[in-house]
């Protein structure tokens, strides 16, 4: 079994999230065609992880689901009745949670304390149907 600095650096960074959501409140103000925005509430989210070994086998596995929060900011153009296009920054915090190791064959590998932030920005299109109504 790895001594725990050999498991750090046999480690990779968190990854890859295999999905993120959130349920959120907005609120804003607006100035003729734009809106300025921010926004809170609670997100979800599911990793998997995996350490290899020197050869690049890997050597354990683990996976979890997690629930945290999330604030951002942002901001929407109305270039017509029916088009708008949107800028945003979100900050999700998952705090940090044990995760237990297994390798292969389900034998506890390790337990390690992982720690999930995250800053993601978004941008894109919205298209309004029946808008002049």
């Amino acid at each position: 079994m790895p001594t725990p600095s050999t498991l750090r650096s046999l480690a990779p960074p968190p990854g890859p999230v295999k999905s993120l959501g959130s349920v959120t409140g907005r609120f804003g103000y607006a100035w003729d065609r734009f809106l300025g925005y921010a926004r809170g509430g609670v997100a979800w989210e599911r990793d998997d992880y995996s350490i290899f070994n020197p050869a690049g086998l890997t050597s354990a596995t683990a996976s979890e689901t997690r629930t945290g929060w999330t604030v951002g900011v942002g901001g929407e153009y109305a270039f017509t009745n029916y088009l708008s296009g949107f800028v945003e920054y979100d900050y999700y915090d998952f705090g940090t949670r044990s995760n237990r190791f297994l390798s292969p064959g389900g034998v506890l590998f390790d337990v390690a304390d992982i720690r999930e932030r995250k800053s993601v920005v978004k941008a894109g299109l919205n298209l309004r149907w029946n808008a002049g109504r």
